[in-house]
């Protein structure tokens, strides 16, 4: 790993859109998103995501694959993936914010509240009111010279 990148970026919040395309092989993307992963298990970086993002993973994978396989599947992520809190002040800080979408205000304060050096995130214009670093899983694997 570069250490340009290391001094960038020691943590990073994981949105449910990459973790999805690695839990659902999702094509074109879980390719990048895997590497991602990797990278967080790996301890290239410290990986985090919330408590919204764990249940919204688990209701789209029980759907698709059941019960047992989701909940093995997050057993496994959250061997190296840590939670984030959600509280009183994360939610009315969130409602108070200009983001346009509550479950990204959310996701984005406790980012930030948590010193998150970015959000890897397929859907980065949902984060264009943030003031920390925002990348696809791409542009992520090219800060880090992958």
């Amino acid at each position: 790993m570069r250490k340009k990148a290391q001094a960038l970026v020691s943590t990073a919040f994981l949105d449910s859109d990459v973790i999805l395309d690695v839990a659902l092989a999702r094509d074109p993307f879980v390719s990048e998103s895997k590497t991602v992963l990797v990278m967080a298990q790996l301890h290239h970086f410290s990986g985090f995501t919330s408590s919204v993002c764990i249940a919204n993973i688990y209701y789209f994978l029980r759907k698709k694959t059941g019960d047992r396989q989701a909940r093995d599947f997050l057993s496994r992520l959250l061997s190296f993936v840590t939670i984030l809190p959600m509280d009183h002040q994360v939610m009315i800080d969130a409602l108070k914010s200009p983001f346009g979408d509550f479950e990204d205000a959310l996701q984005y304060i406790a980012a930030r509240r948590n010193n998150c050096g970015c959000i890897i995130t397929r859907n980065t214009e949902d984060y264009r009111e943030a003031s920390i670093g925002v990348y696809t899983p791409a542009e992520f694997l090219r800060l880090y010279g992958e």
